[in-house]
């Protein structure tokens, strides 16, 4: 396999297989299971915020906007592409996922909104207009812009520590889960399951274990302070 990812990605599909292959009488056991991923597999990191203001300084508006689309709402990025142009006095968007099927209704952010008001007039239903059309007949012509700008000198930070768009999802569903929403509440957004909103997420949840973690210990200090720091810092 050319990378870890992609090696990943061939383990789970296999992993599939044999799982519908037990139910079905062919196979006993899933080998796959006793199998481990390869280190490095998961490439899709959250945006920092130095791609934002990189994206911001050097990026055209129709780039932008599409991915404060998929910032805001969690979406893939062919659901993000897909997306109906709201209408006047419409709080919400409405998504049909390509993968799952499942339209999703998604309540419209206020900061988003101001992107979305920003978005130049035209007679296309579509929210998105291209460099040079009204609008994406599909993803591959936003893909091939997307990589061309991800290939410009301002960029190069991108291409070295792997930010890629599809990061902008896992942005989304961290951003949800640190203002305290529940894994269904970011799952109903971003149309994710519960077990990938946990496997999204699993930064955060640590970083809320270690915060409780230290407040626990900030609380008791005084139980548990070595006399010899008490002296040395004369208190």
């Amino acid at each position: 396999m050319a990378t870890p990812a992609t090696a990943n990605q061939f383990r789970a599909f296999l992993s599939r297989l044999m799982a519908w292959g037990i139910t079905r009488g062919y196979c006993s056991s899933n080998p796959v299971e006793h199998t481990e991923k390869i280190p490095g597999g998961e490439p899709w990191v959250p945006w920092p915020n130095w791609g934002f203001e990189i994206l911001f300084e050097h990026a055209p508006f129709h780039m932008q906007i599409i991915a404060m689309s998929a910032f805001f709402t969690g979406q893939r990025q062919g659901d993000v592409l897909a997306m109906v142009k709201p209408k006047a006095g419409e709080t919400t968007i409405a998504v049909k996922a390509q993968k799952t099927k499942r339209t999703v209704w998604i309540p419209i952010h206020s900061a988003y909104r101001k992107w979305i008001d920003r978005i130049p007039a035209n007679d296309s239903v579509m929210l998105y207009a291209g460099a040079r059309t009204k609008y994406y007949k599909t993803a591959d012509g936003f893909r091939t812009e997307w990589q061309k700008l991800m290939d410009e000198e301002p960029f190069k930070r991108f291409r070295e520590e792997r930010i890629v768009f599809h990061g902008l999802r896992k942005n989304a569903v961290i951003n949800l889960l640190e203002v305290g929403c529940t894994e269904n509440q970011v799952g109903s957004i971003c149309n994710m399951s519960a077990q990938m909103v946990q496997h999204y997420g699993r930064e955060v949840a640590l970083r809320s274990l270690a915060k409780d973690a230290m407040k626990l210990m900030e609380a008791r200090w005084s139980e548990i302070e070595p006399a010899a720091f008490r002296n040395r810092n004369g208190t």
